[in-house]
């Protein structure tokens, strides 16, 4: 009897005695030394309608939640600010660099209000029950404030095509996509690289030579958190707070423009 026992307790899977699980293997592919995101598209979220619609309760997997994301309670030293703004089109610099890739799972992410070009200030705890936010981001990985990720009204979904060529109506036509960390069991939805896949999955490539991701030339059309549509464009991951180019990694320079 005590052979059979042990037997059956060897044989039930990980996965089976806890809520959900969640995996943190690191991809040879993962920027940063596979600190939070991949390069090949995913589709990071569920369809656009009524699940994108405010909630106080973002997502019914709370515990799995924290354990996929680490919530940080503190808010972030990091800083957005206004690069230029000119002919409805703002640049900002966001500073994501959450103290650098060996000390980005000690330090919160940075929150983006995009329509006025600022930081808010709320901690990984308060986030999700927040929609004074757009668009959330550490190191290389980003999302919205949809789905399981907050109780905004936000969605994205990317475009093909350059910033400049992507017109109001070309972009109002695009359906968007909330934030889906979780299966129906709160097991966690993985990208290539063992991370959270989310709406932004795709928004760049990976240099295998320098291990830095430099932005695809594509657009992403954001809904934030209030339901208020944005264009967005990743111009650099590397910025300065000027708007220039340096060597850091975690710094971006954004350009955003309301729809």
């Amino acid at each position: 009897m005590m052979n059979r026992f042990l037997l059956l307790l060897v044989s039930i899977p990980v996965c089976g005695i806890f809520a959900a699980c969640s995996s943190t293997t690191t991809s040879a592919g993962a920027p940063d030394g596979g600190s939070t995101s991949g390069d090949i598209p995913v589709d990071g979220g569920g369809s656009d309608g009524p699940a994108a619609e405010a909630s106080t309760s973002p997502t019914s997997c709370t515990s799995a939640r924290d354990q996929l994301l680490v919530p940080i309670d503190k808010v972030t030293t990091g800083t957005v600010s206004v690069v230029s703004d000119s002919g409805g089109v703002k640049t900002l610099y966001v500073d994501a660099s959450a103290g650098g890739p060996a000390n980005a799972i000690k330090n919160p992410r940075i929150y983006v209000d995009l329509g006025a070009g600022t930081k808010a200030d709320l901690t990984d705890k308060t986030a999700p029950m927040s929609t004074a936010w757009d668009l959330a981001l550490k190191r290389d990985k980003i999302f919205t404030n949809s789905g399981d990720a907050g109780a905004g009204q936000g969605g994205a979904a990317s475009i093909a095509k350059t910033f400049s060529s992507v017109d109001a109506a070309s972009a109002n036509a695009e359906p968007l996509f909330t934030e889906k960390f979780f299966d129906a069991d709160c097991n966690p939805q993985l990208d290539v690289t063992q991370t959270v896949s989310t709406t932004f999955d795709d928004w760049y490539d990976y240099d295998q030579v320098t291990h830095i991701p430099s932005p695809k030339d594509v657009t992403y059309v954001v809904r934030g958190g209030t339901g208020k549509k944005y264009k967005v464009g990743i111009k650099s991951y590397q910025g300065e707070a000027d708007g220039g180019t340096g060597t850091a990694t975690g710094y971006y320079i954004l350009q955003v423009t309301a729809l």
